[in-house]
């Protein structure tokens, strides 16, 4: 990189970072359209993380009503479903592929960085899911309280792609460095 292009990228990131620094959860979420067709799009939640009392970084999400603990088999199906609660759904261990009935979009959900997603799709006909890894598959779904969604921006239509979960608010100085190399 010639310095003149570096000069512009340090001052391109001089006007656009944050001087709070804050980071936001971004989670791959399935939801119904207008017309109860299943979707995927990239949500960012709107509250930020917060300093934990030792060490690293918490999110309060949102209120839940239930936790269930749900052990699926190898290489098994479920089918064409949606889920009964507006949830959470988080990946302990295992693999998981999710797919539309209408579109090309899917999702692969795998423990560890990206094993959490939104399950909002409960009206219209679903999603199929599949857990194709020769092991157990094990999750987590959380309910939310009265069905109520956290706040948060939808990002993009389609899955989140990123090797973390966690974003900065400078996203913007992110699309404006890749514009500009």
């Amino acid at each position: 990189m010639c310095f003149s292009r570096l000069a512009h990228l340090i001052f391109l990131l001089s006007l656009t970072l944050p001087s709070n620094g804050n980071q936001f959860l971004t989670a791959t979420a399935v939801v119904s359209d207008s017309n109860d067709n299943a979707r995927i799009e990239c949500w960012e939640f709107t509250a930020p993380f917060a300093e934990y009392p030792t060490v690293g970084m918490a999110l309060a999400l949102a209120n839940v009503s239930n936790l269930t603990y749900v052990v699926l088999p190898p290489r098994s199906k479920e089918g064409l479903h949606k889920p009964p609660h507006i949830m959470f759904f988080v990946l302990l261990s295992g693999l998981a592929h999710v797919t539309l009935p209408d579109g090309s979009d899917e999702v692969w959900i795998m423990e560890g960085v990206n094993g959490l997603i939104v399950a909002a799709d409960t009206t219209g006909i679903g999603h199929y899911t599949e857990y194709p890894s020769d092991k157990e598959t094990v999750a987590l779904q959380i309910p939310f309280a009265d069905g109520k969604v956290p706040a948060h921006d939808v990002l993009k239509e389609g899955a989140c792609h990123s090797t973390s979960q966690v974003i900065s608010d400078h996203r913007i100085t992110s699309l404006a460095v890749e514009e500009e190399l």
